[in-house]
C-alpha cells in the first residue's frame, strides 16, 4: 500500500510537530484498518478450514428433511420449562416421548444452574423415542457427568418401553451395566467411550429370562472427559452406518452389514443387522460383533441413567433424506378418468431409497406431466419427485349419456286438475247399481204376479 501525502506544511514548530501528529494518527488508522480487514478474513477462512469433522462428514448430505414433530431441526434447551418441574409432567415432549422415573425416591427434572437451565437425570429414569427414525440423522446433546455409574445413549434400538428392559433385563454378566434390548448402548466416561453392541446369544443363562440378549462391550478413547464439565456426544446415522463425534471431532464409527429377519424370541418384530465393526478414527478395526442384534428398519433412539447423576442439555436431531435410488407408481394409484375430469389426487409412488428402505407418498398435480383428460384415450403420464421420474398410463373414456326423464301420462284415477280421484267411491257406486237391478227385478215381479191374480 503506498501512500502520499502532499501540499505545504507550515514550518511553524508546533504547528508542524501538531501536522506530524495527526498524519501519523492517520496513517496508523488507515494501517490499523487494513491490518484488521485482513485479520478479519484470515479469520473466515480458517474458519471454514476448520469446520468440525461432524459437519464435514455430512456436508453431502444435502438440506435437512421434515422430522420429528414436522421440523427440520428438532431442538430441546430446556430454557422455556420451570425449574425443579418433573420431566414426566412435560406435556409438549411428552407428545413425542415416553417419560419414565424409576420410583418416586428419584425424579428426573428440569434444574438451573448459572442461568442456564438443563435436565437432571436421576437413577433408573429414560426418555424414548416414540417412532423410529427411517432418514439418516445426527442426534447431538451436551452431557456433564457425574460418575461412572452408567448415563448412556441407545441408538438403533426398537423401541421396548419398560424400564427394565432398557437397563436390566439381560442380566449381562459382563458388569453392572447390563443394559437394554436390541441396539447400540454408548456410555461416555471420563477418558472413553463404552460401545454395548448388542447381540443374540443362544448359550444365555435363565437370568435372561428366555430372551437371549447379551452386551459385547468395546471401549474407544474419548478425545475429553464427561467428568470435567459439557462435552457434546453425537451420532451421525446413515442407515447401514453410524459415527460418533465427541465436540465434533470424529471418534468412532459402525459398519453394519449382514441382514436378517429377527429372532424368534425378542419382542420387537424387526429386521436386523447381524454384523457389526467397530473402528477407532484412525480407522483401525477395534472389534467386530457376530449375531449383532441392530434394528435394520428404523432407530428409536433413548436417553437413559443406570446409576448416579447426570446433567444434558441442547438434545437435537436433525434428519436428512437418504438419496433416491428411483421411484415406481404404486398399484393403488388411480387411473380411469372421464373427459374433462381435473387431477384431485390418486396417484401415489413409492420412493425407494439408496438404504433399501421404501416410503409411500401422494404425487401432487404439479409432478405430473402429460396428464391430459381433454379427450378419450390412453395417455402417458410422467411422475416426477425430486428429479427422479416414472411413468403410467391413465385411461380417459367418454362420461355416460345422461338418460331421458319418462314422459308424464294422464292417470285414468285423477281428474281434470291431476287431483287424485277418491278409490273409495267405487265399491258404492257398484253397490247402487246392484241394488237398483235388483228393485228393478223385483217390482217385474210383482207386475206379473197381478197379472196373474186378475185372470
Amino acid at each position: 500500500m503506498k501512500i502520499s501525502v502532499t501540499g505545504k506544511i507550515s514550518n511553524h514548530p508546533r504547528i508542524k510537530n501538531g501536522l506530524c501528529k495527526v498524519i501519523s494518527f492517520a496513517l496508523c488508522a488507515v494501517i490499523s484498518a487494513a491490518l484488521l480487514t485482513t485479520s478479519t478474513a484470515a479469520v473466515k477462512v480458517s474458519a471454514a478450514e476448520t469446520a468440525s469433522e461432524l459437519d464435514q462428514f455430512i456436508a453431502g448430505w444435502g438440506e435437512p428433511t421434515e422430522g420429528i414433530g414436522g421440523k427440520a431441526e428438532y431442538i430441546i434447551d430446556f430454557e422455556d420449562y420451570e425449574a425443579e418441574t418433573d420431566f414426566t409432567q412435560l406435556e409438549d415432549l411428552k407428545e413425542d416421548w415416553i417419560l419414565e422415573n424409576a420410583t418416586g425416591a428419584h425424579i428426573t427434572h428440569i434444574k438451573e444452574e448459572n442461568g442456564n437451565k438443563v435436565l437432571q437425570f436421576a437413577p433408573f429414569s429414560q426418555m424414548i423415542l416414540m417412532e423410529g427414525i427411517t432418514n439418516r440423522y445426527v442426534f447431538s446433546c451436551n452431557a456433564n457427568l457425574g460418575g461412572e455409574q452408567g448415563f448412556g445413549i441407545f441408538i438403533r434400538s426398537t423401541g421396548e418401553t419398560a424400564i427394565n428392559p432398557y437397563f436390566e433385563d439381560d442380566a449381562s454378566g459382563h458388569d453392572i451395566k447390563g443394559i437394554g434390548p436390541a441396539g447400540i448402548y454408548i456410555i461416555p466416561n471420563h477418558d472413553i467411550l463404552r460401545c454395548y453392541i448388542k447381540y443374540y446369544d443362544e448359550e444365555k443363562s435363565p437370568d435372561a429370562k428366555g430372551k437371549y440378549l447379551n452386551n459385547e462391550v468395546i471401549e474407544i478413547k474419548a478425545p475429553d472427559s464427561f467428568f470435567s464439565g459439557y462435552q457434546r456426544l453425537s451420532f451421525a446415522d446413515y442407515g447401514n452406518g453410524a459415527r460418533v463425534f465427541v465436540n465434533g471431532k470424529f471418534v468412532a464409527s459402525f459398519e453394519f452389514s449382514n441382514v436378517v429377519d429377527g429372532y424368534d424370541e425378542l419382542l420387537s418384530e424387526c429386521r436386523y443387522y447381524s454384523n457389526v465393526a467397530v473402528f477407532d478414527a484412525d480407522g483401525n478395526k477395534v472389534g467386530e460383533v457376530q449375531n449383532a442384534m441392530v434394528c435394520a428398519d428404523y432407530s428409536v433412539l433413548a436417553l437413559g441413567m443406570r446409576i448416579d447423576t447426570a446433567y444434558i442439555d441442547n438434545i437435537s436431531i436433525t434428519e436428512y433424506e437418504y438419496k433416491i435410488a428411483g421411484i415406481e407408481i404404486d398399484a393403488s394409484s388411480k387411473t380411469d378418468y372421464l373427459v374433462g375430469d381435473g387431477y384431485t389426487g390418486g396417484i401415489n409412488i413409492v420412493i425407494n431409497y439408496e438404504n433399501w428402505t421404501k416410503k409411500n407418498v401422494a404425487a401432487a398435480a404439479e409432478a405430473l406431466e402429460g396428464f391430459d383428460t381433454s379427450s378419450v384415450g390412453d395417455k402417458k403420464v410422467k411422475v416426477n419427485y425430486k428429479g427422479v421420474e416414472a411413468e403410467l398410463t391413465i385411461h380417459v373414456s367418454e362420461p355416460p349419456k345422461p338418460t331421458e326423464e319418462p314422459k308424464a301420462t294422464e292417470n285414468a284415477n285423477t281428474n281434470q286438475n291431476g287431483e287424485e280421484k277418491s278409490k273409495s267411491n267405487k265399491p258404492l257406486t257398484v253397490g247402487l247399481i246392484v241394488g237398483g237391478v235388483l228393485l228393478a227385478a223385483i217390482a217385474v215381479a210383482v207386475i206379473l204376479v197381478a197379472k196373474k191374480k186378475k185372470k
